[in-house]
């Protein structure tokens, strides 16, 4: 059985215990534990944040609730399923809907629509993997391109 020391008493002193391997492993899993538990943690927060925001926009277009305003534009017209990308999974939302006033057309949500984008990081790297560039060595192939290229004598044309 393979044993780790780990010290109990500040550093500089020579007083060290010996965990049991069991002991480790079950650390480990309450490490893992509590890195899940923050994930959903930040997933929620950003959940209750995201709705604030959208509801903030649609008071920015349609107006505040409760209030008529006969030169509107825009009015609320209920919520609907959606998803958006948050901690790099797709997470159900309800999302509110504005249509014009006149009721013919719905009005997007620019808040709405950023997040219901898929995760731009994994946009950057899936072009970069269809150009077949190495996300590895992308930087340095960008590196060595742009060096070569400002390198090379300008082209001129036969005039």
């Amino acid at each position: 059985m393979k044993e780790t020391t780990v010290s109990r008493a500040p550093a500089g002193l020579a007083s060290e215990a010996v965990l049991p391997l069991r002991v480790q492993e079950a650390l480990g899993e309450l490490v893992g534990a509590a890195k899940e538990g923050l994930l959903a943690l930040s997933v929620g927060v950003g959940l209750g944040v995201l709705a604030e925001l959208m509801e903030e926009e649609v008071d920015e277009v349609v107006g505040p609730k409760g209030r008529h305003d006969p030169g509107r534009v825009a009015v609320r017209h209920g919520h609907e399923a959606g998803e958006v990308t948050l901690g790099g999974r797709r997470v159900g939302v309800q999302r509110p809907r504005v249509r014009s006033a006149d009721g013919r057309s719905e009005l997007p949500l620019e808040t709405y629509a950023h997040f219901a984008d898929r995760d731009p990081l994994t946009k950057a790297v899936l072009e970069r993997m269809l150009a077949g560039v190495s996300t590895r060595r992308g930087r340095r192939r960008a590196r060595l391109s742009r060096a070569a290229s400002s390198s090379a004598p300008a082209a001129r044309s036969a005039s």
